[in-house]
């Protein structure tokens, strides 16, 4: 790797120079969400969700305990330790969250104190010899290290590290970075060649490492975080051998997506970052193979990860119940990140379809629309008695989603030689040096509600340049004009790749047609069988009690092929798009009948409803009822038509 990024790049993954990797991210500061959900998302976070996590890191005690750490409150460390073992983490993943926001508008003296503050506070708890970890003091100091496969400290370590890059290249200030080099150097004293094996029972540790490598340009920390990967499933085991950690065969050799959802997505994006670094064609084998079997036989239709309740796993092939579904908010975050890093080792389309496809579903759904309520878990069907909570005993998520959040504009644009890349449409502009020059854009667009984007030159290269724009995989055709003729583009691997002499004050216009788009399952995922769910370019749909009167929505069937109405509704839920048709229903008296019957026996005829579908991202942020992603298929429903 260089031995150095020079210039500041405000960015989760800096992976400029680096040799395996075919695009480089637009950092923040350089791209804009200015308009549309996102930016509401955006807005909502920076306004009210980062207040909020930072107010109850405060009343579930996280903050006290890094402040008895740090000797700064009275009390034992042991006996007044509040919340779980890993509870540093909350304020680690705020902080970050919260230096992204500065990043984008560093003129915030409210924002800037809170987190000179909280770095001051971490700094003191550090103890002598580099450790940081609020749990493992006084008469628990003992037992650091002792426990590495459940007790958290290298996954604390990770976001600890994380945080103190985006402080870094948020501020220019390194404070926060000395500290987390402190803690890598402790831990590499304890664990690495001739010393202890060992590797992260929860992974995250080994892509903070590359962080901050990339950051402080000390290859030292790469190196380390190569050995981590590489210590998943050696023998003898470090972690105890199982598959719930990863540790069950090296990850070179492992067939499939396996374990603890978010460890593993984690693992796989540490180990795609260790890639870009230092190219590996078996390490990159075995992430294409991994991907292959997630994205093919382990994925939810909303991008969520992990189907079972039980150890947060995946579960097995097309194993995908909906109202059981865990799809962990923290497994949504992982999957993104995942997947941005293999389209930045690739270039693939895929990989931005699927970012795009998690983000818009399983990971905006664990946000609330008053920024205050989480989900930790997104199911895909619901009786009526799951919402959204202000925080939980294990809290990851909420931080998380909003680091993840804080970032976004990072993750929205890429480039490689001559050519901008646009992963996220959104409204905004972006601004990037290219082979030939600075492109700046302004992108005017109410994607994904509708599919028409305008995309407006405000500078451009002296020589000619390339504007991609996404060809995503549900698209029913792409097309785009120059000032109102038609402008031929080249077709590249899920991009329209438009390559001219640019002028300012050119006007590219265009989009996607957005029919509605019924998608049946796989015959073996059993809880899709016989059933659709509606989608709509990226939105996966949903019903909602809270839209039907006439029926409950776990009864409602729906054919195939609708027909659907797309209808705008400015005046719903911070305003949306929702879909409208027809449905058929028994009559309410069908419920009280009874729990089995003799096949054939007639069930009460059905009757047609109106039925209007929700962006999924968006349920359960009115009265509670029933919710229902998949949706039986009519076909074969008893109604007067069709006796």
């Amino acid at each position: 790797m260089p031995a150095s990024r020079s210039t500041p790049f405000r960015a989760p993954a800096d992976p400029r120079g680096a040799p395996g990797v075919h695009r480089i991210p637009v950092p923040l500061g350089m791209s804009s969400v200015d308009g549309g959900p996102l930016a509401s998302v955006r807005r909502r976070t920076r306004e009210v969700t980062l207040e909020t996590i930072y107010l109850r890191c405060e009343e579930c005690g996280a903050l006290d305990n890094l402040r008895r750490a740090a000797g700064l409150l009275p009390g034992d460390p042991v006996a007044d330790f509040q919340g779980e073992f890993f509870a540093d983490s909350d304020v680690h993943k705020w902080l970050e969250a919260a230096c992204w926001h500065l990043a984008e508008e560093p003129d915030d003296p409210a924002l800037r104190a809170r987190i000179d503050a909280t770095v001051e506070l971490l700094a003191a708890a550090q103890q002598p010899d580099g450790y940081l970890n609020s749990f493992f003091m006084g008469e628990r100091a003992a037992e650091r290290w002792q426990n590495i496969t459940d007790r958290h400290e290298m996954y604390c370590g990770g976001h600890l590290l994380q945080a103190a890059v985006a402080h870094l290249r948020a501020t220019g200030e390194r404070t926060l970075t000395d500290v987390a080099i402190r803690f890598a150097d402790h831990v590499w004293t304890v664990f690495g060649p001739g010393r202890r094996p060992g590797a992260d029972g929860h992974p995250g540790y080994e892509t903070a490492l590359v962080e901050l490598s990339r950051a402080t340009g000390e290859r030292r920390f790469l190196e380390q975080a190569r050995w981590f990967v590489e210590q998943h499933g050696r023998t003898p085991a470090a972690i105890g051998g199982r598959e719930y950690h990863l540790d069950h065969a090296p990850l070179t050799e492992q067939p499939e997506v396996t374990g603890h959802a978010v460890r593993a997505l984690y693992l796989y994006t540490g180990a795609a970052d260790v890639v870009a670094e230092e190219p590996d064609a078996g390490l990159m084998a075995a992430l294409e193979r991994l991907w292959r079997n997630f994205a093919d036989r382990k994925r939810y239709v909303t991008g969520g990860a992990g189907a079972r309740h039980d150890y947060e796993a995946f579960g097995a092939e097309w194993e995908l119940g909906d109202e059981r579904a865990y799809a962990e908010s923290c497994a949504s975050v992982a999957h993104f990140q995942f997947a941005w890093r293999m389209f930045l080792l690739t270039g693939r389309g895929e990989f931005r379809d699927a970012m795009e496809q998690v983000l818009w579903n399983g990971l905006l759904s664990g946000l609330g629309d008053n920024g205050e309520d989480f989900f930790y878990v997104n199911p895909l069907a619901d009786n009526g008695r799951h919402r959204r909570s202000p925080w939980f005993g294990t809290a990851c998520c909420p931080p998380n989603l909003a680091r993840l959040v804080g970032s976004l504009p990072a993750y929205t644009y890429a480039t490689s030689g001559d050519t901008l890349w646009t992963l996220l449409l959104t409204e905004g502009t972006v601004r990037t040096e290219l082979a030939g020059g600075t492109l700046e854009l302004r992108i005017s667009t109410r994607y994904p509600l509708d599919g028409e984007v305008v995309v407006e030159v405000l500078r451009a290269p002296e020589e000619p340049c390339g504007v991609a724009l996404p060809i995503p995989d549900w698209a029913d055709g792409a097309s785009w004009s120059l000032d109102g003729a038609d402008l031929p583009f080249e077709e590249a691997d899920g991009f329209a790749l438009l390559h001219r002499r640019w002028q300012a004050g050119d006007k590219l216009t265009g989009g996607y047609r957005m029919p509605v788009r019924p998608l049946a399952a796989h015959p073996r995922v059993r809880a899709a069988h016989g059933r659709i769910a509606l989608t709509r370019g990226p939105l996966v749909f949903c019903l909602e009690q809270a839209d039907h009167e006439a029926a409950d929505v776990r009864d409602i069937a729906v054919t195939a092929d609708g027909p659907w109405t797309a209808d705008p509704r400015p005046d719903l839920l911070g305003g949306t798009v929702t879909l409208r048709g027809t449905g058929w229903a028994p009559p309410a008296e069908a419920a009280d009948g009874p729990l089995y019957r003799p096949a054939g026996e007639p069930w009460p005829e059905a009757r047609p409803v109106d039925v209007t579908a929700v962006p999924y991202y968006l349920w359960a942020n009115r009265e509670p009822g029933p919710m229902q992603v998949w949706l039986p298929l009519a076909d074969g429903v008893e109604t007067a038509s069709s006796r």
